[in-house]
């Protein structure tokens, strides 16, 4: 099978495979295809988040080591695009930490608009 993972931000080859795996294939490499989601002007990265927001329930737990993470750009773009696309029993899984970021934002998530990015999103999306 070819790599699922693009290896680099214009690996169309990686992204068309991507498209096509199953989602069993594609749960081993949940972590690093989030990993392409550092940065959405990638060109990867659309095709990258549409993919992974079609997973189930196994998608949360990566995610929400990002959100707990100390990167805050990469919080960002996780917020404000893939989380708005993922299924509902993934966004049900992640409220928790949500809630807790929009009530008690670190001071480097309102400096980077994390904040800002999860109140638009639970706005969005409903906060429960």
């Amino acid at each position: 099978m070819t790599n699922l993972i693009p290896t680099h931000k214009c690996d169309d080859a990686a992204c068309a495979a991507l498209a096509a795996a199953s989602n069993q294939e594609v749960i081993p490499y949940i972590g690093a295809l989030l990993q392409c989601l550092q940065d959405l002007n990638w060109p990867i990265a659309g095709p990258v988040a549409e993919r992974l927001a079609v997973m189930g329930i196994e998608l949360a737990e990566p995610i929400k080591e990002v959100l707990s993470g100390n990167d805050e750009i990469w919080k960002y773009w996780l917020v404000s695009h893939l989380l708005h696309m993922v299924r509902p029993e993934v966004y049900q899984a992640l409220l928790f930490k949500l809630n807790h970021m929009r009530r008690n934002p670190t001071a480097a998530e309102r400096t980077e608009e994390v904040h800002d990015a999860v109140c638009c999103l639970l706005a969005a999306r409903g906060m429960g």
